[in-house]
């Protein structure tokens, strides 16, 4: 928009990413995606695509589509903060990730702490070092080469 200077769309096109995706990951730490209301619609889709599926292994394979999101969520996350961190340089910038890898992990522990006082969720270091393997994973995927 022209009565924006060039200056203030570059920041917001580097920082307003990673902090438009907190908000997101934010969201899924709410009541609206516990795990009993995403059993509501998962079990029912799992239980189509695989008819003869126990009951034992549906709720395994809720618990990995969980578990996946988990990783899938920090790994953009940590991307996104390594691209805001990294911005006026190129190739691959160790600090920018170590310093992304921080962000996504601490912003995880905080999660964590949020979903302690959500009535519906639990706060877990296990799940921690799970949104920290993602966000390892995902800047272990931009280190490698294309």
């Amino acid at each position: 928009m022209p009565w924006l200077p060039r200056r203030s769309w570059s920041f917001l096109w580097r920082w307003a990413p990673p902090l438009v995706w907190t908000v997101v990951v934010s969201a899924f730490s709410t009541d609206a995606f516990s795990a009993e209301e995403t059993g509501d619609f998962l079990i029912p889709l799992l239980r189509w695509l695989l008819p003869g599926a126990s009951s034992a292994t549906l709720e395994l394979l809720h618990s990995a589509i969980r578990k996946g999101m988990l990783v899938f969520e920090f790994g953009i996350l940590a991307l996104l903060w390594y691209r805001a961190l990294s911005w006026d340089g190129s190739g691959w910038q160790t600090r920018a990730a170590l310093g992304a890898f921080l962000l996504a992990a601490g912003f995880a522990t905080l999660d964590e702490i949020h979903q302690i006082f959500v009535a519906s969720r639990t706060g877990s270091i296990v799940d921690v070092g799970w949104d920290s393997l993602g966000a390892f994973l995902g800047l272990v995927g931009k280190l490698l080469p294309a």
